[in-house]
């Protein structure tokens, strides 16, 4: 007996804490995020101070915080933010409103309910870039399924959604239809840890099907749209493969955002300093607006 509570207690000693355990478990994610995260990050501040020229051979000159200041005063800058804005202003509404209708829907039992889950999914499985594709084929005037139907009922001057007023709404929509599948079975799942005797004292207290919705349903869902929403929202910032099919920041520069931008000011124009510079402003954009979301809607629902 004397010999068996020191091995008990060497044992215990060889155990892992939980903070050990973790880190053992996110050391490699952690090596992982260095790699691919912090040392591009790192190059491109180092790129944002220097001039980058090719021609003649490869030399860079320290130029301080010039390709900033640039940035600031270049007035496409500027309109690309407007655009990125607008875009995603736009882009993140019609996302929340379709999953949460997508949710709404596949929640109601009906016939066949595994095959329509299985439909609705599709458009996130969709890449980016058949995505573009495809919705630059339903919004061009020529070959568009708008125009062709509108043409078949007899009218002349058929509409074209590829204009500079309608380019932003044509690319929210385009967004909108890949994301929103993945909202609405989270929201989905989520409607589904809702216990149904809630349901059935609405019922008792004869609430309108509107004051269910708001008082029932709607509560246990606020977290999770909390969550997409931000994740709509940097991921229609940063979003470029969809922009570059579907209208290559056209017509002109009408859908220009700041992601398109920046590949025009760094790999067609080659001007990589002043690139990384502007992306950094995009950085602080991003991670403004999700603050800003947490510290408005985030926090509040976390309190509750």
């Amino acid at each position: 007996m004397a010999t068996i509570a020191p091995q008990k207690a060497k044992a215990r000693r060889r155990e892992l804490t939980d903070g050990q355990f973790a880190l053992m478990i996110g050391l490699p994610v952690i090596l992982l995020l260095i790699v691919i995260v912090a040392y591009p990050l790192a190059y491109s501040a180092w790129m944002a101070f220097h001039r980058i020229l090719f021609f003649g051979g490869y030399r860079t000159k320290f130029v301080g915080f010039k390709n900033f200041a640039t940035v600031l005063n270049d007035p496409e800058f500027w309109w690309c933010t407007w655009v990125t804005i607008r875009f995603t202003v736009e882009s993140v509404i019609l996302t929340m409103l379709l999953g949460l209708a997508i949710g709404l829907l596949l929640n109601r039992p009906t016939r066949f309910g595994g095959v329509w889950r299985t439909l609705v999914f599709l458009p996130w499985c969709v890449s980016l870039y058949g995505a573009g594709l495809m919705f630059a084929y339903l919004a061009r005037g020529q070959t568009g399924l708008p125009t062709a139907i509108l043409a078949h009922l007899g009218m002349q001057n058929v509409p074209d959604f590829m204009t500079t007023r309608t380019i932003v709404e044509v690319l929210a929509i385009g967004s909108s239809w890949t994301m929103a599948p993945l909202v609405g079975f989270f929201v989905l799942a989520n409607l589904k840890t809702i216990p149904k005797r809630l349901y059935d004292l609405a019922a008792i207290d004869q609430l309108t099907p509107l004051e269910t919705f708001w008082n029932v349903t709607l509560p246990p869902l606020r977290f999770t749209l909390f969550v997409f929403t931000s994740i709509a929202t940097v991921l229609s910032m940063k979003l470029f493969d969809l922009i570059f099919v579907l209208s290559a920041g056209g017509p002109g520069d009408a859908s220009s955002t700041l992601t398109y931008q920046l590949y025009k000011v760094s790999f067609i124009n080659l001007n990589l300093g002043y690139g990384a510079a502007m992306s950094f402003f995009l950085l602080l954009f991003i991670i403004g607006l999700t603050m800003s979301l947490y510290l408005i809607w985030g926090r509040r629902e976390k309190q509750i």
